[in-house]
């Protein structure tokens, strides 16, 4: 594994490829604070985007997730200094760290995306498909 820190300025234009390339996948957020210790905030859910602030630039993230077509969540973390993406030896994205200004740690961890009407295959970064019942 790997940790690569995703630069400020780049912020914007990296969540957005980054939500090109895995809407719809699974994700799980935990978040870890000095007075808070450990919460999970979402188990389990497909991903429709994260994003930076636009207009302001003030440091605030937003996650959105899915339970249906009709229910959607959004996890809105404020006073981000750090946005690191974890990667695999292969390169692939495994997870997110965003760390705050208040000393919060916030984890979004990446599962694969199951093929439609194809138990057992996933897609898998860089996009290929594999067996995992093989």
């Amino acid at each position: 594994m790997r940790t690569i820190e995703l630069p400020r300025e780049t912020w914007v234009d990296g969540l957005n490829a980054f939500t090109i390339a895995h809407e719809g996948w699974i994700v799980s957020v935990d978040v870890f604070g000095p007075e808070i210790g450990a919460q999970p905030e979402i188990a389990s859910l497909p991903l429709i985007g994260i994003s930076a602030d636009r207009i302001d630039h003030d440091g605030t993230i937003a996650v959105s997730v899915a339970r249906s077509a009709a229910e959607h969540l959004t996890h809105i973390i404020h006073g981000v200094t750090h946005i690191y993406v974890e990667q695999t030896d292969d390169g692939a994205t495994a997870a997110l760290l965003i760390e705050s200004v208040d000393g919060t740690r916030t984890i979004i961890q990446l599962r694969a995306m199951p093929l439609p009407g194809r138990p057992g295959t996933v897609v898998d970064p860089p996009h290929c498909e594999h067996d995992a019942t093989a």
